[in-house]
């Protein structure tokens, strides 16, 4: 949904403090979102993106990894039907499209003026999406394991998952971080990506416009994309930097969380303004 349709939200600029929930009501849905870091004045906010069955808990500690690199804000939320956030009784055909749009209020709402969106795999994909659309606020982006088309490594992942859906094998670490609406987020999750439009759904002609720095990168055996993937990013992206994770897979964070927080922290220390004229967060 464009974000020009979504009701306004109610904006609070109180610094919070380290490592404090809030609740976020944009368009009359309730999010958890999480201060992982409290934000700097003059400089921008991170802000993290889970991925596609995911949730801010699955984020492990990356957040204040990077952040405490960085001497940067952290923040990160649970997308509609995830997590904490309110229940979504069916995601829409184009959910990461959706999701990019309704990130806009919900920087507004949190008061999060300026930022770096660093996301993983359908965040990641909704990352680049949102720099796309609205670069207003976005000072850089990082993906890892981003999805700019549904490859046949994705394919066979979301098969894999109907057919736990298919026989109510609902993986335990779900239930943990979605209660019982856990089996309901995988269904749709699968249902979403086995539609026809995915067939030739392509996002590289669209993220061609964003203009903020980008690092691209992915676990060199991840078995949820092919290489690929960065490289058409790199492509539809000219001034983007991309890079192959020897030895890592699908969460680079969570395999290598020390390099995979070096490696971010670096490349956005090099883009971001450090002294009194950068720009509010």
């Amino acid at each position: 949904m464009p974000a020009d349709k979504l009701a306004p939200a109610s904006r609070s600029d109180a610094p919070p403090s380290a490592s404090s929930a809030v609740a976020l009501v944009v368009d009359g849905i309730r999010y958890h979102a999480e201060w992982r870091r409290p934000r700097v004045p003059g400089l921008p906010t991170l802000v993290f993106l889970h991925d596609g069955l995911g949730s801010v808990e699955t984020l492990r500690r990356f957040p204040e990894a990077v952040a405490d690199r960085l001497g940067l804000g952290a923040f990160a939320y649970d997308r509609w039907g995830y997590g904490r956030s309110d229940a979504c009784a069916a995601f829409p055909p184009l959910f990461m499209e959706d999701s990019a749009d309704r990130l806009e209020p919900i920087l507004a709402a949190a008061a999060i003026d300026a930022c770096v969106l660093v996301g993983h795999s359908d965040g990641g994909t909704v990352a680049l999406l949102h720099a796309a659309r609205y670069p207003a606020r976005v000072r850089a982006v990082v993906t890892i394991a981003a999805h700019v088309r549904r490859d046949s490594l994705t394919y066979g992942q979301v098969l894999r998952h109907q057919k736990m859906v298919d026989e109510r094998d609902i993986p335990a670490w779900m239930s943990r971080f979605h209660g019982d609406r856990a089996a309901h987020l995988l269904g749709e999750w699968a249902r979403i990506w086995q539609l026809p439009l995915y067939d030739h759904w392509d996002i590289t002609p669209e993220i061609a416009a964003i203009r903020a720095p980008l690092l691209a990168l992915q676990g060199e055996t991840d078995a949820y994309g092919r290489a690929d993937q960065i490289e058409r990013i790199g492509r539809a992206v000219a001034h983007a930097e991309t890079g192959l994770i020897p030895g890592i897979g699908h969460f680079p964070h969570v395999e290598d969380p020390d390099g995979t927080a070096d490696r971010v922290a670096g490349f956005i220390a090099r883009h971001i303004p450090r002294g009194p004229t950068a720009a509010r967060t």
